[in-house]
């Protein structure tokens, strides 16, 4: 399992289909690597996701194009802004069985959200 530290205000979620089929590429101090690219309905070009350790070989291994996906993980952007990727921690695969425009979002959030009692600013201590 690779763990990763991420921020809490920056936690995002992508939902796609796979263009093509992930490679795992391993650097020689033996950490690993793998990049999905996701085309995601509405949206103009792809966005790349990028995956670490014991979860990049499971994703070279499971993910095929024209699969449904969904990556959960910190979001960065390079200095002009004009392109975004994802670093991974949790990556879901639907399979080529499921229709993006019929998933229940609630279902799909579900594991991520938390109830706070009233709008405005709130100290959580974890």
């Amino acid at each position: 399992m690779t763990t990763m530290t991420l921020p809490a205000y920056n936690f995002c979620m992508l939902a796609g289909y796979a263009e093509m089929i992930p490679t795992c590429k391993k650097f020689q101090n033996g950490s690993k690597i793998a990049e999905i690219t996701m085309l995601i309905p509405g949206e103009r070009g792809s966005y790349q996701v990028f995956v670490t350790g014991s979860l990049a070989e499971e994703v070279t291994r499971s993910i095929k194009p024209e699969d449904f996906v969904m990556c959960y993980g910190r979001g960065t952007s390079t200095k002009s802004g004009n392109k975004f990727c994802l670093q991974a921690i949790r990556v879901v695969n639907y399979g080529k069985n499921v229709d993006a425009e019929y998933l229940e979002p609630l279902q799909i959030i579900n594991a991520y959200t938390m109830e706070i009692p009233e709008a405005g600013f709130h100290r959580m201590e974890l």
